[in-house]
């Protein structure tokens, strides 16, 4: 009832007040109207473990609620696909293609489905597993996202996912060991309003 309120005044307020009522509630609104998007990407990882950089390109397909594909294109051919609970990861270092429930996983299921969730504008289970700040305003946003599960922050410290509007234009995620993967999206096509 509070969202659909919360929405109601959205599409009545002249656009100043909506700036002024930017909160993470009506990020969420916004996202959930997403039914799909594609794009591409440009990654760069750095390490401890690395002498350089790695930078890799690929693509990103979203279709909502809970399907999600990360096509890595180049410098090695690399497929991640979370469908609902199901991972599937092919390609990588073995070549070989593993598929799991993201549950039996719990560090790489908490990662990918706060993400998720954000895509989904699914405001309950991103609260259940991160605690998130919102900054900026609609038209410059970064979501900081912290783990609330241990298992999960042994693998991932912090993820920042930055936007404007209900598209995601970067994510930044930050490792306890010292690595961070730096992540730029040019949305190619999407159904956002």
């Amino acid at each position: 009832m509070r969202r659909a309120l919360l929405a109601a005044l959205l599409l009545l307020a002249p656009a100043t007040q909506a700036q002024t009522m930017w909160s993470l509630d009506v990020l969420m609104i916004q996202m959930a109207q997403v039914r799909a998007a594609s794009a591409s990407f440009t990654e760069q990882r750095t390490s401890p473990l690395l002498n350089a950089p790695l930078t890799t390109q690929g693509t990103l397909r979203y279709t909502a609620p809970a399907y999600m594909r990360k096509t890595t294109q180049g410098p090695a051919p690399q497929d991640f696909i979370l469908d609902h609970d199901r991972i599937t990861m092919s390609g990588g270092p073995d070549g070989k293609t593993h598929v799991f429930h993201a549950s039996d996983a719990p560090q790489i299921g908490g990662l990918v489905e706060g993400i998720r969730a954000v895509l989904a504008g699914d405001e309950a289970t991103l609260t259940r597993l991160y605690t998130v700040q919102l900054g900026g305003d609609a038209a410059n946003w970064q979501l900081q996202l912290t783990p609330l599960d241990p298992k999960v922050a042994k693998l991932v410290r912090a993820i920042t996912i930055a936007g404007s509007g209900a598209r995601i234009t970067g994510i930044d995620t930050a490792s306890p060991d010292g690595s961070d993967s730096h992540m730029r999206i040019a949305e190619t096509v999407s159904d956002a309003p």
